[in-house]
């Protein structure tokens, strides 16, 4: 019913949940295109600093490079802001969470409440256990179809905020979509108003386990870090820090290429072992082939996998996740385990793919390796001899934090 409303030329009314870098040019994108947005900023003091900025400049100034031949500007501003979601979340047809995982329980708490019948809940990206957060808060919601959650991944946009309340910059808008819903049943429907808001093509997934090993930032970056840091050592200190993907080499992308091996193993042994009920092997992309799916002409040499990231428009001028350090005779750059490369793509990634891999019993002895390495710099303890069952699992995303101990019950919990 949502879906035929939206493609009926209804414009639904969107609330955007924050004030981070997406958010910057979700606002005026969605008011751009003649939609009522809202803002739901629950954040300490986001939602009267977000008033304040759009009282003194008007809106939200997009510079838009998705096409650098062709940069152009648009400026859009909500139509309400708040703090308190019964002022914003009630009349939205469409609630966007594009925000870090690990703020989706908090927000669905904050939320649920207030959900209208009918309403998609959209996370983005759609990783980092969305479909296990949701069903743990909105568990009766979901089961009598009241309320549908959707992950959509990639991430729509790769964006930095220029000045905050002001203006954002917008390297890229990703060509394609492929989403999940829970319930299952209702991805279609999902994938339908996901294309009508971002006019480009959506896929619908079979099941929310294809979302959770699908090619995303856990599968890029802590391969990448890798392949750049595998001699780090505490206290290791470096005399640049690089560009992030105008560097990549093959060394990387040999790391990027065995983990995204291993996801498709998995993936390929959880639809074998549903007998199909899982979705087909199709349905989880190879690392190249989704690059060159969701940036399209934006990648101008894509032989391999090194240029496909490397020749990139889309990933220009990000740098490594490390921090300056000014000690003495100790000048330069050490790894920054704050960064969300290591507290987000690890646990509510990286992990995840693990979590599932023993579910399945399909071993990875690359995943292995490289979690194995960062998870001692990072103070934690997600895996123990080859299984993910350290003291820290349960702050992860993986399937064993739900306390799931069969690859049954979790696609029976995601169905």
């Amino acid at each position: 019913e949502q879906s035929k409303e939206v493609m009926d030329g209804r414009k639904p009314v969107i609330c955007v949940v924050g004030g981070g870098n997406a958010s910057h040019v979700l606002i005026p994108y969605f008011s751009s295109k003649g939609h009522t947005v809202t803002v739901f900023a629950g954040h300490s003091d986001e939602a009267k600093r977000l008033s304040e900025a759009m009282a003194k400049h008007g809106g939200i100034t997009v510079f838009d490079r998705c096409n650098p031949k062709n940069i152009r500007e648009y400026k859009g501003k909500p139509d309400m802001i708040s703090r308190d979601p019964r002022n914003v979340v009630p009349q939205a047809d469409i609630v966007v969470m594009a925000l870090p995982s690990f703020a989706f329980r908090p927000v669905l708490k904050q939320i649920k409440a207030h959900l209208k019948d009918g309403a998609i809940v959209f996370g983005m990206p759609g990783q980092g256990g969305l479909d296990l957060v949701s069903r743990s808060i909105l568990g009766q919601d979901l089961d009598s179809g009241r309320v549908t959650v959707a992950g959509l991944i990639p991430m729509p946009l790769n964006c930095r905020i220029m000045e905050w309340g002001k203006s954002v910059d917008l390297a890229s808008i990703k060509d394609s979509y492929d989403v999940a819903a829970v319930p299952a049943k209702n991805a279609s429907m999902a994938a339908e108003v996901c294309t009508a808001l971002f006019d480009r093509p959506a896929r619908a997934l079979s099941h929310y386990c294809a979302m959770a090993l699908h090619a995303s930032n856990p599968n890029i970056h802590p391969a990448r870090l890798y392949g750049l840091f595998s001699d780090f050592k505490e206290g290791k200190v470096y005399s640049e820090n690089p560009l992030f993907y105008e560097t990549f080499d093959d060394k990387s992308a040999a790391w990027v290429s065995k983990v995204s091996d291993e996801r498709l193993k998995i993936w390929k042994a959880v639809v074998r072992k549903s007998n199909g009920k899982a979705g087909r092997n199709d349905e989880v992309p190879d690392i190249k082939s989704y690059i060159i799916g969701i940036y399209g002409k934006q990648i101008h040499d894509s032989r391999t996998v090194a240029s496909v990231f490397s020749t990139n428009d889309g990933f220009k001028g990000f740098r490594c996740p490390m921090k300056k350090v000014e000690e003495g005779a100790q000048q330069g750059w050490t790894l920054d385990f704050n960064n969300r490369y290591f507290t987000e793509d690890i646990p509510e990634g990286f992990c995840v793919y693990k979590g599932i891999a023993d579910l399945a019993g399909v071993e990875t002895p690359v995943i292995d390796e490289i979690l194995g390495f960062f998870q001692k710099f990072m103070g934690k303890e997600y895996l123990v001899k080859g299984k993910l069952i350290g003291a820290d699992v349960r702050d992860t995303k993986a399937p064993q934090a739900f306390g799931i101990t069969t690859l049954e019950q979790y696609l029976r919990i995601g169905s």
